[in-house]
């Protein structure tokens, strides 16, 4: 069966893209979970540092980024690139190019997205045979994909929804079908990060596949599991919170989606930083955000930068 982990990062900034990723795996149907056949291959963010270029952690993105920066995250998702017969990508141009919803010419109209290919990917060189190794251990890496959300996108969509959790949800939903469509026929699992204090996602997912079927799942405390006839095939779907800390695809997810965010804003700061040498950069988080906007006034007034493109409403 297809397994499919999805995870957001950026939903709660003031600057800078919502990015939801994906990942997708062929794995037996039953048997040890993907971390246990994995071992010495992959491995959590904590514990013992890799002396070698195996294993790769993959983990919640939280975790990796903290332990091992950009260059942790990128790690990651570059061995599971290469796991799915994909070349290593090396830049922000190159990954949106091959692995984004959208290629970089999409994000042109905001200035300071521009020249994404000087946003370079740390370079990473697989050992010999490591698609092989995957594949010997039962499991297939399928793909990555991200679909980043500008802040005009959004507040275009807070504008004509008003619900914030409510974008997130049909973000979420589009790249879903998009990975139904990349691998039709086959069975579907897919975790998915709950959103906030959601439990009820049944009317949602009724009118995003209005003649699958929806049927809500007997669930554990806290989670929302359902399932649904798509193409001819069973999907099940669960919603659980802090999934990407127990679900290897869901990690993964996690942190293309959050290496993806981080290259964009190595972007967003070094365009301002060009007009504003002594500026100190940004992750975009709401505090330091305005701190941020404060510190670049004069260059939003001499660039004539409309806010709506690059300060989020919601």
């Amino acid at each position: 069966m297809i397994r499919v982990g999805i995870d957001e990062a950026g939903y709660g900034p003031l600057l800078g893209p919502l990015v939801i990723g994906a990942a997708a795996f062929r794995v037996p149907s039953d048997g040890p979970s993907m971390r246990e056949r994995l071992e010495g291959i992959v491995c959590r963010a904590k514990g013992r540092r890799p002396r070698g270029p195996l294993p790769v952690a993959i983990d919640d993105s939280k975790e990796v980024h903290g332990r091992f920066g950009l260059e942790g995250l990128c790690r990651g998702v570059c061995a599971a690139a290469v796991g799915a017969g994909r070349a290593v990508p090396t830049n922000l141009a190159d990954w949106l190019e091959r692995f984004g919803d959208r290629g970089a010419e999409a994000f042109a109209a905001d200035p300071w997205f521009e020249a994404p290919a000087h946003e370079r990917i740390p370079p990473w060189d697989p050992p010999p045979g490591f698609r092989e190794r995957w594949l010997l251990r039962g499991v297939e890496p399928l793909g990555v994909l991200v679909s980043p959300v500008t802040p005009a996108e959004l507040n275009e969509a807070f504008d004509v929804t008003g619900n914030k959790a409510r974008v997130l949800f049909l973000a979420t939903m589009a790249l879903l079908v998009r990975v139904l469509d990349a691998w039709p026929g086959e069975d579907v699992t897919a975790l998915l990060d709950r959103e906030g204090g959601r439990l009820d996602y049944g009317p949602y997912l009724a009118q995003v596949f209005p003649y699958q079927g929806v049927e809500a799942l007997p669930s554990p405390r806290g989670e929302a599991h359902y399932t649904m006839r798509e193409g001819g095939r069973t999907v099940r779907l669960s919603f659980v919170t802090k999934g990407d800390r127990e679900d290897l695809a869901a990690g993964l997810a996690s942190m293309a989606a959050k290496m993806t965010r981080e290259l964009f804003m190595g972007r967003l700061n070094a365009w301002f930083a060009a007009r504003a040498p002594a500026l100190r950069p940004t992750a975009g988080y709401v505090e330091d955000g305005r701190r941020f906007l404060v510190d670049v006034a004069h260059v939003l007034d001499r660039e004539k930068v409309d806010l709506r493109r690059l300060v989020r409403s919601r």
